[in-house]
């Protein structure tokens, strides 16, 4: 049963409905002043703070529920993997991981200052570092995996032990990758590339030799049937070399490299290889610059360039980030030779131009005789798709782990 409105109720909900209708341009015949367009509020890029150490941040992985950080080690205190549950926030509570035999102690000064890379590979977490050839190393792993209890990291590095003449030493890595179910690394340096088809049980070599070698580690990336190597060996001679990949990822076609078109690399050394998932675009950090390939890493050309000599930025770009969602929107990051500075820029069409926002950076302000230059460690996508950059003040010290939100273009 419905109840009838009063007169006086029914007279005034016809008076509100008149001045709605008039002011939507209804009834009455007569004409109103358009509405305005409401103007978009502009959103600027920004950085929000979201974690703070000592010791330097040096990577971040996602895993499940859950995030970890791997700081450096230092004069007082041991590496560490911390974790925490996610979505990340600012006032999130991180505890410490049990690194068991993978832990590095605190430097002793004589060696550089040691940090773990963390790499999550399909529903693998696992924790790569260097391995120094030394008697302060017993004991020590350079390749670990999270085992299946997420509590602690067990050594993998096992077939790793390259020895001779009844001496052993651990081949290092300082990258890990996967395709379908084979590891990629680069473990040795120089122009080494490995391949594992059994989880790091044994290694094939692709190029180079089962052996350590005296050139800095090779960069590379798997690009569908292709493997891009990339790096300086010898000293001050760049390059970036194509091969093709057999049909089982095991070995490669053919040992003769691929015809590639680049502009004259001079010695900027390589500092990533990277494809854009889904896409045919492929970039490469390099000293003092950006390449990007267009065609799956059969050519590549300059979209950041700086002059190798009087340059007033020089900028290391080793971090490299291209939106799940919207893969023309990219990061990139690492530091500036020429300035000392950290180093962060970001292109929203795909790396045509590229928009410089270190100054947003904590430790980008420094003192002309600060001792170490800040740098940007890592950039990650969170499970959210928020943009997550690791930035250290100084060199494996002062890290500080920031949630970086883009203006719209």
């Amino acid at each position: 049963m419905t109840q009838k409105r009063p007169a006086r109720a029914r007279a005034a909900l016809a008076a509100t409905l008149a001045l709605l209708l008039a002011g939507c341009g209804g009834g009455g015949g007569g004409t109103s002043a358009p509405i305005a367009p409401i103007a978009p509020i502009a959103q600027a890029t920004r950085v929000d703070l979201l974690a703070t150490a000592a010791r330097g941040i040096e990577s971040i992985a996602f895993d499940g529920d859950t995030a970890y950080a791997a700081l450096s080690n230092s004069a007082g205190e041991g590496t560490a993997v911390l974790k925490t549950a996610l979505p990340l926030r600012a006032d999130a509570r991180w505890s410490e991981l049990a690194l068991g035999g993978c832990a590095l102690p605190k430097s002793d000064g004589s060696m550089p200052l040691r940090a773990p890379g963390l790499r999550t590979l399909g529903s693998s977490l696992w924790l790569f570092q260097p391995w120094y050839d030394d008697a302060a190393s017993a004991g020590q792993h350079a390749l670990c995996l999270l085992d299946a209890s997420r509590s602690t990291f067990v050594a993998r590095d096992q077939a790793l032990a390259a020895c001779a003449g009844g001496y052993c030493s651990t081949l290092w890595m300082s990258d890990l990758q996967q395709a379908g179910n084979r590891l990629y690394t680069n473990a040795g340096a120089g122009t080494n590339l490995f391949v594992s088809g059994d989880g790091a049980a044994s290694w094939r070599v692709l190029l180079g030799q089962f052996d350590a070698m005296i050139c800095t580690h090779s960069a590379f990336g798997i690009v569908g049937d292709r493997v891009l190597v990339g790096g300086e060996c010898p000293l001050d001679m760049a390059f970036i070399r194509a091969y093709r990949l057999s049909a089982d990822g095991l070995a490669l076609a053919s040992s003769e490299p691929l015809p590639l078109t680049l502009p004259n690399l001079e010695n900027r050394n390589v500092q990533f290889i990277q494809a854009v998932a889904g896409s045919q675009r492929v970039f490469a950090g390099v000293e003092g610059g950006l390449l990007r390939s267009e065609d799956g890493g059969r050519s590549f050309k300059f979209v950041i360039e700086e002059p190798v000599e009087g340059n007033k930025h020089y900028p290391y770009i080793g971090a490299f980030l291209a939106l799940s969602t919207t893969p023309d929107t990219l990061v990139v990051g690492g530091f500036d030779k020429a300035t000392g500075k950290p180093y962060l820029a970001w292109s929203a069409d795909g790396g045509a131009k590229w928009t410089d926002i270190s100054a947003l950076l904590p430790g980008y302000v420094r003192a002309a005789d600060a001792p170490s230059a800040g740098v940007v460690t890592a950039i990650v996508e969170d499970p959210q798709g928020r943009i997550v950059v690791a930035v250290n003040e100084r060199e494996h010290a002062d890290g500080r782990m920031l949630l970086l939100t883009l203006a719209k273009p």
